[in-house]
């Protein structure tokens, strides 16, 4: 297959897991191109880039004729729905991140209507969203994130604007813990997984759903207390978990001093979730609901 995947940029957990799928969907024998957004276009907004988006997707088909158009998010599939649907056949989106307010939330929800059986879901959270969707989990890196040896002395937390607790609250666990505070935030993505060879306890408690890429990062890398929650994927992720009704610090503490054991890394690798793996469900996803 010759697919074309649309995305807003490369930074970001978005970019890095679809170069990991072009990569795996490579070496099984298919031609895939990424197309951003911001890298390739240099349009940082999602109106301004209707048109253009569309004219260079236009272009991109007429030369290489691309059996599969996949987008990521519904800000990259709607220029190829407005002001009439282009390439319906091979159009196929990918919705990674559940938008919980205002104009979005409603766009997401009628482009998911929309998309209806030609969309992928990659959380739990989505799929209850959409139900027509096909639920694929994102992958892992097995070779990139992996015990390193080192000693592990630290409370991790990747700093984000989606966190649901915040560094006053990580001082107090810490102090409570006796744990050193390191925080993920300007880490280059091939430095993350010395990152989490640091750490002892990792820490990450968004406040929406998306598939939340930092903690199959820490499982793999074989931290050996994770902390999360039930949002995207944390349903069926076997973690150590902090419900919404429950006191963050306080259950935090609690699961430090007396947490659930498990080896999340053989937990991974059982459940398929290297990105191989991901790269097949991907394809048999195409070949059922492709039509020439």
């Amino acid at each position: 297959m010759k697919i074309l995947i649309v995305l807003i940029r490369f930074a970001g957990g978005l970019g890095r897991s679809n170069i990991e799928i072009k990569r795996r969907l490579t070496k099984r024998g298919h031609l895939v191109d990424i197309l951003s957004r911001e890298d390739d276009l240099k349009i940082y907004n999602f109106v301004p880039s209707i048109f253009p988006l569309r004219k260079k997707i236009k272009q991109l088909m007429k030369k290489n004729n691309y059996d599969i158009i996949y987008t990521q998010d519904y800000s990259t599939n709607l220029p190829l729905l407005l002001p009439f649907p282009l390439f319906w056949k091979k159009h196929f989106s990918c919705f990674c991140g559940t938008k919980t307010w205002g104009i979005h939330k409603l766009v997401q929800y009628i482009v998911g209507m929309i998309m209806n059986k030609k969309l992928v879901v990659v959380c739990n959270e989505l799929k209850k969203r959409f139900p027509k969707s096909t639920l694929i989990h994102r992958g892992i890196n097995f070779k990139e994130f992996r015990k390193l040896g080192k000693k592990r002395e630290f409370l991790g937390w990747a700093d984000r604007d989606l966190e649901d607790i915040s560094r006053e609250d990580l001082q107090k666990i810490s102090k409570s813990s006796n744990l050193k505070i390191s925080v993920a935030k300007g880490i280059p993505s091939n430095k993350m997984n010395e990152f989490y060879n640091k750490c002892k306890v990792f820490v990450s408690l968004p406040y929406r759903g998306g598939y939340n890429n930092v903690w199959a990062e820490a499982m793999a890398a074989g931290v050996p207390i994770v902390i999360g929650n039930k949002k995207g994927p944390g349903n069926i992720f076997p973690f150590n978990k902090v419900l919404d009704s429950e006191n963050k610090i306080e259950k935090i503490i609690k699961i430090i001093k007396k947490p659930k054991r498990i080896n999340y890394r053989k937990w991974l690798i059982k459940k398929g979730f290297s990105w191989e793996n991901k790269a097949k469900e991907l394809i048999n996803f195409f070949e059922k609901r492709y039509q020439k």
